[in-house]
C-alpha cells in the first residue's frame, strides 16, 4: 500500500510546467502541494509549440480532444494575438497580464496566421489533464528534488 501511495503521488508530482522550470527552495513537500494547487487551476490549451525569436509561437502538435482540436488550431499556426493582444517580444508583460486573468473554461480568442492569412479562433479553455499535470510534476521532482518521493498527506 505503501507502494502504492508513492507511487501515485510521484505521478502527482507530474503537473505544472510553469513550475517544472523553477527551482524551489523549499521541502519536496511543500513543493508538490503547491504544484499541484497550481495545476488545479491552470487554464489549458492543449498545443505544443516551438518559441519563434520574434516572440510568437509556432505550433507543432495539436493534442487530441483538446480545447485547441476543438477551435480548429492546426499545425503550422503561428500565434499573432490573444483577446487582442499581440505575440511579441514587447509585449510579453501584458500577454502574462492578460493570460493570469484566464481560468478553466474561459472563452479565450486568438488570431493565428495559417498559409499567409489571418484566422480567428475561438478556444473554450479547460482543466490541465491529470495525466499531464502527474508527467510535469514528476519531471520537477525528478529535477529539483533528486526523485524524492513524498508522503501522502491525505
Amino acid at each position: 500500500m505503501k507502494k502504492l501511495i508513492t507511487t501515485l503521488l510521484m505521478a502527482l508530482a507530474f503537473s505544472v510546467s510553469a513550475l517544472a522550470g523553477e527551482k524551489c527552495d523549499g521541502a519536496a513537500e511543500d513543493c508538490l502541494a503547491k504544484m499541484q494547487a497550481k495545476y488545479a487551476a491552470k487554464p489549458w490549451l492543449g498545443v505544443e509549440y516551438d518559441k519563434a525569436e520574434d516572440g510568437r509561437y509556432v505550433i507543432k502538435k495539436v493534442m487530441d480532444d483538446s480545447p485547441a482540436e476543438q477551435a480548429g488550431f492546426q499545425k503550422g499556426d503561428v500565434l499573432l494575438a490573444m483577446q487582442g493582444i499581440e505575440y511579441s517580444k514587447s509585449n510579453k508583460k501584458a500577454i502574462k497580464a492578460v493570460y493570469a486573468d484566464i481560468k478553466p473554461g474561459s472563452d479565450v480568442q486568438y488570431v493565428v496566421k495559417r498559409q499567409g492569412a489571418k484566422v480567428k479562433l475561438e478556444a473554450t479553455m479547460a482543466h490541465v489533464p491529470v495525466d499531464l499535470q502527474k508527467k510535469w510534476i514528476a519531471e520537477h521532482m525528478k529535477k529539483y528534488h533528486d526523485g524524492n518521493q513524498v508522503a501522502s498527506t491525505d
